[in-house]
């Protein structure tokens, strides 16, 4: 190779060493700079009540909702909790079997909500909630029963009522 050759050559090799030099410093200001930004997740706990207030209690049966009628197809009350100590009012979860596929207690809870007014309607293909000018929240899960006819052949979805109560 002849000098003028490598000339070419070194000053390149020079410029991209330069680069690489500068990229790490770069870096390396990034870095320290990020490692001066508090962190984005919060650090301490939400305060809780005393484990008292938190109970889970089991239900016996249905509960009546305000602003949310039961739904009026063929179904059954499986389970249900509610936390009362929850904080701005109670939490219930209760469970169904259906005999009406998922689709159709979809659609009433859909009606339901729109017919009581309730706002920020979400709606999907198995599920369904709602916020109510009062407070409430409520949303509706669906499943399709998989096992059709194990214990009762009339049984085609499952369906999970959680409502907020808001407390005013």
């Amino acid at each position: 190779m002849s000098a003028s050759q490598c000339k070419p050559r070194k000053a390149w090799s020079l410029v991209i060493a330069s680069a690489l030099v500068l990229s790490g410093l770069a870096a390396g200001q990034q870095n320290s700079s990020a490692q001066n930004t508090p962190p984005a997740y919060r650090q301490k706990a939400y305060p809780l009540n005393s484990a008292d207030s938190h109970r889970l209690e089991q239900l016996r049966d249905k509960v009546d909702l305000p602003d949310l009628p039961p739904f009026t197809g063929k179904a059954k009350f499986v389970s249900g909790t509610v936390e009362q100590g929850a904080k701005g009012g109670p939490r219930y979860s209760m469970v169904f079997e259906a005999e009406e596929p998922q689709n159709q207690v979809v659609d009433w809870y859909d009606n339901v909500f729109r017919m009581y007014k309730w706002n920020g309607i979400q709606k999907s293909t198995s599920s369904v909630s709602a916020t109510h000018k009062e407070g409430h929240f409520a949303s509706v899960s669906t499943d399709s029963v998989v096992n059709a006819g194990a214990h009762n052949p009339k049984i085609h979805s499952s369906f999970t009522v959680h409502y907020q109560m808001a407390v005013r």
